[in-house]
Parts: C-alpha cells; structure tokens; sequence
C-alpha cells in the first residue's frame, strides 16, 4: 500500500532522484534538471555519503535519520525562489540503510522521490566501468533489491533503466517529475 499522496506535499517544489549505485541516476538527474531549468543537487555528495554509511555501521539509527534530514534540508535552501529543484539522491537513500518499520515511524521529510533501478547484470556492468572501490555482488544485489522494495512499499514510481537507454529513461523521468509537480507538460 503506498503513502497518502497528501504527504509528498511537505516539501514543494522538490524531486527526488534516487536509487543505488550504476542505475544512472546522476546522469538522469543532471539530465532532467538541465532540459527543464530545475537546480540540480547532491544531498549526500562529498563527504557527507560517507558520513551517513558511517553513521549507519555504527548501528546510530537516531544519527542516521538525524544526518540525513540535515543534508536533505541543506540541500533544499531556497527551493522554489529560482527554480524547482532536482536531488540526486533523497530519502529513499537514509530508508535503504534502515529498518522499514523504524525508518517510516521516525522519518517526517518526505519528498517526492523516483527510483531509478536497473538489474544485477546492468548495476555490475556500469560499476566496472568506474574507477571506484568494489564491492561484493551481495551487497550489490542486496541495495538493488532493497531500494526497489522501499519504492513499492511507499508507492514511488520506477523507472528501470536497465530495459532502455538514457534517452529514454530521461524522458520518462522528466514526465514523472513534471506529474509529481503538478506542472504543464505532464
């Protein structure tokens, strides 16, 4: 059962973009945000993704809730004053690394959030092609499944970008954030 629509509300003028590493939602997000003039940003870029993985190895569930709403809420400053914003990563990011249960009675930041998901194969073919730390196929498999459980739970729409290319997967993204906005064109 996904959440009342009423809930995505809390913060106008905002999309999230999210999923797990090699789905292509950096690119998706660039992409979309630069075709409709939305800011683009990274909630969890630099050092502050780190941060929350750190925070979540150390079994903190209150920090990792706590980190992720003030990155998210940082990187919301002045939403809607220019322009609609864009996120390359949201929520669904502090979801994955937490109990459902916990994360939906604790979690009050909601954003309307598309998941960008491709399959194992697809995920490990774009991560080889980076020049990045490995890791094991389990973990891999675990956040491609978890990222996509959270997005049918909640009842967040699901782009797979392993069954078309950028292009298309751009296109239907921006659909869908051009829908969740309420906004002509949708």
């Amino acid at each position: 059962m996904g959440l009342n629509a009423g809930l995505w509300s809390s913060v106008p003028h905002v999309v999230g973009i999210d999923g797990h590493d090699g789905t292509g939602k950096t690119t998706i997000a660039k992409n979309v945000a630069l075709r409709l003039g939305y800011a683009y940003r990274r909630p969890f870029g630099a050092e502050r993704g780190p941060e929350l993985a750190r925070a979540a190895a150390s079994g903190d569930t209150e920090l990792v809730l706590g980190l992720g709403a003030r990155f998210l809420a940082q990187a919301m400053e002045g939403a809607g004053k220019n322009a609609p914003i864009v996120l390359d990563r949201s929520w669904m990011t502090v979801a994955s690394l937490l109990d459902d249960e916990e994360f939906r009675e604790h979690w009050t930041l909601w954003i309307p959030t598309i998941l960008c998901w491709a399959d194992l194969p697809t995920t490990l073919d774009r991560l080889g092609q980076r020049d990045e730390p490995e890791e094991s196929t389990g973990y891999h498999l675990h956040y491609i499944q978890r990222y996509r459980d959270i997005a049918q739970l909640l009842g967040c729409p699901v782009v797979d970008t392993s069954r078309q290319g950028e292009d298309a997967s751009t296109d239907q993204t921006e659909r869908l954030v051009l829908e969740m906005l309420g906004l002509p064109g949708s």
